[in-house]
């Protein structure tokens, strides 16, 4: 069986079920693990990744205005490998190609490929697409044990923070300007983490606000994973919020409780990884209780 995957997200799952070798072709951002680099690239993006977020969301303003996608495929490439599956999704425009274009894609192509495309709102949407996947590369029974010690993992921070009466505020953003908040899947993982989320809504997608709706809020702490941001990249952009008036009021801001965490390999993308996210959020929310994934949250005031 050919694989092609159009996500990281995906593209790391197949890995971790062990079809490595029948992956054909990736999208430009698959960049975990190492190997998944090194296999022909089938996308790639109208927009430069590097650019300030106020810069980015201005770019993608641009290109929906014109008419245009944001990512294009590679159809010349996808006629040459051929692939049997495609492993794509139509969630989001703006986070990965399109489902109409990946099918565009495949007439073009006069490929045949079965397209699998994935909609992940909530975490047991993430886990019981890994058992789509499973199904789909013929690794069902891997999808099904990878599953399983998942559920195990969620099962341990459950069962440590079922007496914890303290729940603090916890407010994630997912991009800085304009200000976005987390939504989706994130709002769950900080109550399964032993934090009230603030503000966005489980299986809902990200709202945008104006700064000072968090400060009205005055989150214990503020988890800052930008949708395809590095760490690097955050602090490059940081000033987009501390500079704000709202920024310097926030109690998180005064207490040293803000976090900055990598949002391209973590928070924002719905694979097995997601897991590595909650307990990185576990570390945070509960320092007593969990020091598994620490290490992966930084304290702004400590970068």
């Amino acid at each position: 069986m050919k694989i092609a995957s159009l996500l990281p997200s995906t593209t790391e799952i197949a890995f971790a079920l062990g079809s490595k070798d029948e992956i054909v072709g990736v999208s430009h951002e698959c960049d975990f693990p190492e190997e998944a680099k090194t296999k022909p690239i089938l996308t790639k993006s109208r927009i430069y990744p590097f650019k300030r977020s106020d810069e980015i969301d201005k770019d993608v303003a641009e290109i929906a205005k014109s008419g245009l996608s944001v990512y294009d495929i590679d159809a010349n490439k996808l006629k040459e490998l051929q692939p049997d599956i495609i492993l794509t999704q139509d969630q989001c425009e703006v986070c990965a190609v399109s489902l109409k274009d990946v099918e565009k894609a495949v007439d073009k192509s006069i490929c045949n490929a079965k397209i699998i495309s994935l909609k992940p709102e909530t975490l047991s949407d993430i886990l019981n697409d890994i058992k789509t996947i499973g199904i789909a590369i013929n690794k069902e029974k891997e999808a099904l044990n990878l599953i399983k010690n998942l559920n195990i993992r969620i099962d341990n921070i459950k069962n440590k923070i079922k007496n914890i009466n303290n729940k603090p505020k916890v407010c994630c953003i997912e991009w800085l300007e304009p200000v976005i908040v987390s939504g989706n899947w994130v709002p769950e993982l900080i109550e399964i983490a032993g934090g009230t989320n603030i503000i966005s809504s489980p299986g809902k997608h990200s709202p945008k606000i104006e700064l000072k709706r968090i400060l009205e809020e005055q989150p214990a702490k503020i988890v800052i994973a930008p949708c395809g941001f590095r760490v690097y990249q955050t602090m490059n952009d940081i000033n987009l919020l501390a500079l704000k008036p709202e920024w310097r009021k926030l109690n998180a801001v005064k207490n040293n409780e803000v976090y900055v965490v990598d949002g391209n390999s973590y928070f924002n993308r719905p694979s097995h990884r997601i897991v590595d996210s909650l307990e990185v959020l576990a570390s945070v929310i509960h320092p007593g209780l969990f020091n598994e994934k620490r290490d992966l949250a930084l304290r702004l005031g400590e970068l």
